[in-house]
């Protein structure tokens, strides 16, 4: 029987996530058969052997337990000014996020950075989980070969009642330790020490316009402040076929996402210090209402003492991915050549949500005039549309009240799509909301032909009690056009405020600079650059709560204070433009100004 750690890897299992917690009775069966990993006191992920069970399908596994992927959100003057975090550095208030943990779950980082270390050399870094690491260090509860059992991580990981859980207590992968960082840092090819690199440069980006400081270069506002990274695995090879993700395409589970965040927690739990969690990426999947499975895990979070979210708004603002409409409608969406004739990823899904009490049908129509018949919303099962004259298949799946949102739901997996113009035939529907899968996963052109810029913001950042934000430009005051914007489905005010987003400075390397098989030419590569996205706007916003946090809770001012309660200081505190209706779905309620926030707290 293969551990745990062997079936997490392997292309013959994959993690699907449960809302239960089984019976002290039934763990060691499950760690025997399944594995199972606690993300929350609600929520696990259960690691199941495909080869006995039904293929993915909405129908067999239902939507709302199906993991979702998500995506970066970035696009390969001086925004820290004119967000007040670099005023607020100063005295009176010297606030650079001292004694507050920032928590990144993205592609790694670049440990090696100058940016990333205090005055002495050594790292801020408290920890790195990297999840594409198998595990390979010693610990107690060893194995026969030395190695720590994975029935003893797994249990570990499990068991609350461990108060300060050592730090390798992971499912999965390998975690380096501070101490394992600034020892490999005084080896002349670290990486020979610590192998955890940052590839795509995204996670380093996002920690660097955080918080990243060389000499009296200051790219962040939490400057002082510490870094729990997890380096996220790759979605496994099912999900990424199921969901036809482009070949190359950064694609992770929210499972692993999940799963970072309880690692974070239980890490910076002996340090007793306030932790910023910020997410950077983004997905279509959901109902854009707040009421996703991982919008409610980061609800509540945020509603934690000495916790705070912030999660991007996503850059799909101008990417004709959404289409809102009401009543009877023939909704046109433009399939490219290159989505049919791409090597290895032949489709894309897109989902059609109604409202609570319809029961709508549509029929498809392909570009040479073939239809299909028509599907309800209450149809059951998996249905399979072939067409005389075309190769597609389309897989129409539907949940007449989706356990998240309890909407109505159809889900459509366009196989093989024949080029040229798709007609969706919508009837009997009240309002409904159309989305396609965001850019990045595309492998090539599929857009509707009038689509609605409106409620494009990615999910989870509709999620109530997370900070969300959306992307403006620094240089210009302009909204970026490829910013997500609001506001939720159900009328709720998403994003919370807008950060600066285009052509962020940050410290690093450029990622073709980590080729080779030992890493030790990037030593000499070291430089700065910038990038766009609303990650960064995410990032800019994550040094600025660690701020707010060191005066709320390290200084004593507010001790015991939530998430929930820095969002209003900060939407309180956001700049106005003169003309801008407030709460806006673009700007939510301003331009972070954190410098503004403290300001109104004199009042």
């Amino acid at each position: 029987m293969p551990s745990c750690e062997e079936r997490i890897y392997s292309n013959d299992y994959f993690s699907a996530l449960f809302d239960f917690w089984p019976l002290e009775e039934e763990l060691s069966d499950l760690s025997e058969n399944f594995c199972y990993m606690k993300i929350s006191n609600v929520l696990g992920a259960l690691v199941l052997d495909k080869r006995l069970l039904p293929p993915l399908s909405y129908t067999d596994y239902t939507y709302r337990f199906l993991p979702k992927l998500y995506a970066p959100m970035q696009n390969v003057s001086f925004p820290l000014l004119k967000s007040g975090i670099i005023q607020v550095q100063q005295p009176p208030l010297s606030l650079t996020g001292q004694s507050v943990i920032i928590g990144i779950a993205d592609s790694g980082i670049d440990y090696t950075l100058p940016a990333f270390r205090k005055e002495d050399g050594s790292s801020r870094i408290l920890a790195i989980w990297d999840q594409t690491i198998p595990y390979e260090n010693g610990l107690a509860g060893q194995d026969e070969n030395g190695q720590a059992s994975a029935g003893e991580r797994m249990r570990r990981w499990n068991d609350d009642s461990l108060k300060k859980r050592g730090s390798l207590d992971v499912p999965f992968g390998t975690v380096y330790t501070r101490e394992d960082i600034n020892a490999a840092l005084l080896n002349e090819n670290p990486f020979l020490k610590v192998p955890s690199r940052d590839e795509t440069g995204h996670g380093s980006a996002m920690a660097g316009a955080a918080g990243g400081r060389v000499g009296e270069e200051i790219y962040g506002g939490a400057v002082n402040a510490e870094y729990v990274i997890v380096k996220c695995k790759q979605a496994n090879r099912d999900l990424r076929q199921f969901y036809y993700i482009a070949e190359g395409a950064q694609a992770y589970s929210e499972t692993d996402l999940m799963l970072a965040y309880r690692f974070m927690d239980s890490y910076c739990e002996p340090f007793r210090i306030p932790l910023v969690y910020c997410l950077g990426m983004g997905s279509n999947m959901g109902p854009h209402d707040g009421t996703s499975l991982f919008s409610e895990f980061l609800n509540g979070i945020a509603l934690q003492r000495s916790r705070a979210v912030v999660v991007c708004g996503g850059n799909e603002g101008n990417q004709a991915g959404h289409y809102a409409g009401e009543g009877d409608r023939d909704v046109e969406l433009r399939v490219g050549e290159s989505v049919n004739g791409f090597t290895s990823v032949n489709g894309f899904t897109l989902e059609i949500w109604g409202s609570v009490s319809e029961i709508f049908s549509i029929i498809l129509m392909s570009p040479g005039g073939e239809s299909s018949a028509v599907l309800s919303s209450i149809v059951s099962g998996s249905k399979r549309i072939s067409f005389i004259f075309e190769q597609t298949i389309i897989y129409v799946e539907a949940e007449l009240a989706e356990q998240s949102s309890g909407r109505t739901l159809m889900a459509l997996r366009f196989e093989n799509p024949t080029p040229g113009i798709w007609r969706i035939k919508m009837r009997n529907a009240g309002t409904f909301h159309m989305w396609l899968p965001v850019r990045s996963f595309l492998s090539g052109e599929a857009y509707f032909l009038q689509p609605d810029p409106e409620i494009t913001l990615t999910e989870p950042a509709y999620a109530s009690e997370v900070i969300t934000i959306s992307t403006y430009a620094d240089a210009t005051g302009a909204f970026w056009g490829e910013s997500g914007r609001g506001f939720a489905v159900d009328g709720r005010i998403k994003p919370d405020f807008a950060a600066p987003g285009v052509d962020v400075p940050v410290p690093g390397r450029a990622p073709l600079a980590m080729s080779g098989p030992d890493g030790a030419e990037t030593m000499n590569s070291l430089g700065n650059f910038t990038v766009t996205g609303s990650s960064m706007s995410a990032a800019i916003t994550i040094g600025a709560v660690a701020q707010f946090l060191e005066w709320a809770i390290v200084r004593e001012n507010d001790v015991f204070i939530k998430g929930r309660e820095i969002k209003s200081y900060l939407q309180r505190g956001a700049s106005k433009e003169a003309g801008v209706e407030y709460p806006d779905r673009r700007w939510g309620f301003g331009k972070l100004n954190l410098q503004r926030t403290f300001e109104t707290l004199r009042v």
